[in-house]
């Protein structure tokens, strides 16, 4: 068997790429930064936005505070507000709910395809129809999450969200560098949000998000929105409710820094999803990405029907792992007076998914260190079991 690695392993890898890139360069760019004194939405932010709406394939791209506000400044242009009903992605992270409810909508939980994990398009369509019959809310959006790098069933929610009048925002904070059908993460829903915190595919060394569209009109609403509702025209006149979320130009720099090395690190992080794919057993079950699309392998996630176990196992091996994510938003205690539908699926796979390490700087000896462990768990539940 592999050697046990004489370095720890990490689950994510937040710093290699500054030592890639070199450190001078970042130090350099925060002098830049310190000389010209403007560290809020400066010229690297300005860069940023440029090149990441180039990246991306689409016109706009406003930078932001936070991965959340990157949700929320969407909603806020299409005035999503009380009395609207928007459809969440259950099996996720809670910011995807979070943001509708801030602007006192109301979350209509959707339950996820078994195999994909993503939002089930079929179950979408009953959820809407559910809130059809009952005719209390208005129907105004749907927020799909690209669970663990993998873009979502978009020609089917797409569809389905126009065929009733509603926009689709994708919520891209895993899946950013990702593609469907020809289209990168960005230019493919809608509106498009995405998370720099550092576990992300690319990732700042802090806070921060970005939204994009290929709406000038949009657009101009979440510069607006990201600082207080300002005017064009008139700073001091405030002419909408909005936000405190101006990018700081550090994390600009950063990310800028960052932006140079990622076409690679995501052809590193597939040829490690590869390894995987081909080296586990088939004792794991493993996320399907859909034909002509590609993952941004933000985590490499199995399941398994002896998961808690299994992180044990892992563990004790100095393999860090991690449940993502143990209870679908509908079951948190904020949300619970809107845990009205059942998600059967999602609660099945809060209990049976575990992420093994997955980043671009995995060495080869690590993985084989990783696979060959699980597999020797995996031969000695099927040999208890036979």
């Amino acid at each position: 068997m592999t050697n046990k690695p004489a370095n720890p392993i990490n689950l994510f890898d937040c710093s290699t790429a500054q030592k890639v890139i070199g450190q001078d360069k970042f130090l350099k760019a925060f002098e830049k930064i310190l000389n010209h004194g403007a560290y809020c939405q400066g010229p690297e932010t300005k860069e940023l936005e440029a090149k990441l709406a180039a990246f991306s394939g689409v016109k706009y791209c406003t930078t932001c505070a936070s991965g959340t506000d990157a949700l929320i400044l969407p909603l806020m242009a299409w005035d999503v507000k009380p009395g609207d009903a928007v459809f969440v992605s259950s099996f996720t992270f809670v910011a995807s709910a979070e943001a509708p409810v801030l602007l006192g909508a109301t979350p209509i939980f959707v339950d996820s395809d078994p195999n994909t994990y993503n939002m089930d398009p079929k179950d979408l369509q009953r959820a809407i129809d559910e809130v059809k019959k009952e005719g209390k809310l208005n129907l105004k959006a749907v927020i799909a999450v690209d669970i663990f790098g993998s873009p979502c069933d978009y020609d089917a929610i797409i569809k389905i969200a126009h065929d009733n009048g509603m926009k689709v925002l994708a919520d891209s904070a895993q899946s950013y560098g990702s593609s469907y059908h020809g289209k990168r993460a960005g230019s493919i829903a809608d509106m498009t949000a995405t998370s720099f915190y550092p576990t992300k595919p690319l990732a700042g060394y802090g806070d921060g998000g970005a939204s994009f569209t290929n709406s000038e009109a949009e657009n101009d609403l979440m510069v607006s929105c990201r600082v207080h509702g300002m005017s064009k025209t008139d700073r001091y006149d405030n002419i909408r409710f909005g936000l405190n979320s101006r990018m700081d130009s550090f994390q600009g720099a950063v990310v800028l820094q960052k932006l140079t090395v990622f076409e690679q690190e995501l052809k590193d992080r597939e040829i490690i999803a590869k390894r995987y794919d081909d080296g586990l057993d088939s004792y794991y079950g493993k996320q399907q990405i859909l034909d002509n699309t590609t993952s941004a392998r933000a985590l490499y996630t199995i399941h398994c029907e002896d998961r808690d176990e299994l992180m044990s196992y892992l563990k004790e091996k100095g393999i860090p792992c991690g449940a993502y994510y143990p209870r679908p938003v509908n079951t948190q205690t904020a949300y619970a007076k809107w845990n009205t539908r059942s998600v059967p699926v999602c609660e099945k796979l809060s209990k049976t998914v575990l992420s093994i390490p997955m980043h671009a700087y995995l060495d080869k000896e690590t993985q084989d260190y990783i696979i060959e462990c699980m597999n020797e768990f995996a031969a000695n539940k099927k040999s208890k079991a036979a």
